[in-house]
């Protein structure tokens, strides 16, 4: 299915007249740096939608490209924002963001060139979630979301409306409508992912490390709250006190053994339960269940 959606990828780009030599050269070689994760988004959205049609149109890979522009788009943003990341755009922001401009207006574009009767139900949905990743981006810039309820309203926003999107993109092309189920396993699966992230981002102390960075993630928000000594060495230093020195060895040992690393786990396993009783309800075949099943876990 990759490959499906990266040739319905070189479609898109190849077509776009409006768009030009320089313009499609980048936001290609963009395209191919990105290959190697995966098109997590696109497929979410081809299973939902062969999920509830008796034959698969070929429009919807050209769909699953069109949601894949979109995360890419804003994946550029947010790596232009952190300036922590090593892929080729950072290296060229002024340029990376005009490519990831046309991104954006490409795949709402694409979405509206198909045949699907309800195109543009599906477009909504796109603009509806895309907005509200954008808001909880803006949260998450901010950060001030310092316990757990605020924290998790942010990725809900920011990672469970892009996931939560390309479920129900599939779903109402083939449908016209969406369910309840769908949205909120949708949604949890970016909560999940984003929450085992930040566990990994805490695991090197590199430039992406989040405690360094002085963010906020929810083993950094359990740590903070536990009034010992490593906890408030941490708190001087996201309070800039200049002469704090973080010890790195007793912050790792505090994080693993402390208990702030079960806690992230305790709370992405809630989450995990939930999805996986709202996947139980929807009748979607055994290798998109499988798909599925691994995101949630």
């Amino acid at each position: 299915m990759d490959k499906h959606i990266n040739e319905s990828l070189d479609f898109l780009i190849d077509n776009e007249a409006l768009l030009s030599y320089e313009l499609k050269t980048l936001l290609k070689s963009f395209k191919e740096e990105k290959i190697a994760v995966g098109f997590s988004f696109g497929k979410l959205c081809f299973w939902h939608y062969e999920a509830f049609v008796d034959n698969v149109h070929e429009d919807i890979y050209k769909v699953a490209a069109a949601i894949e522009l979109l995360i890419l788009s804003f994946d550029i943003i947010d790596d232009l924002q952190d300036k922590d990341s090593d892929y080729s755009w950072s290296k060229i922001p002024e340029l990376s963001l005009n490519v990831a401009l046309a991104m954006l207006v490409m795949a709402s574009k694409a979405i509206e060139e198909t045949s699907f009767e309800h195109k543009r139900s599906a477009i909504t949905l796109l603009e509806e979630h895309a907005l509200a990743s954008i808001n909880g981006q803006q949260l998450d810039l901010l950060n001030n979301c310092r316990d757990e309820d605020s924290y998790i309203q942010m990725i809900t926003q920011k990672s469970g409306s892009l996931t939560a999107m390309g479920c129900l993109i599939g779903e109402i092309l083939a449908k016209g409508e969406v369910s309840k189920e769908v949205q909120e396993y949708g949604k949890y699966i970016g909560v999940i992912q984003q929450i085992k992230n930040d566990i990994q981002g805490l695991k090197s102390w590199g430039p992406k490390n989040d405690l360094l960075n002085k963010r906020y993630s929810l083993p950094i928000i359990y740590l903070l709250s536990q009034k010992n000594d490593v906890s408030k060495s941490v708190e001087n230093y996201y309070n800039d006190d200049i002469v704090t020195v973080l010890d790195n060895n007793a912050i790792e040992d505090e994080l693993t053994n402390g208990g702030a690393i079960r806690y992230a786990i305790t709370i992405k396993n809630v989450y995990k339960f939930k999805a996986l009783e709202n996947l139980e309800r929807v009748a979607i075949n055994e290798l998109g269940k499988e798909y599925l099943q691994k995101l949630i876990r």
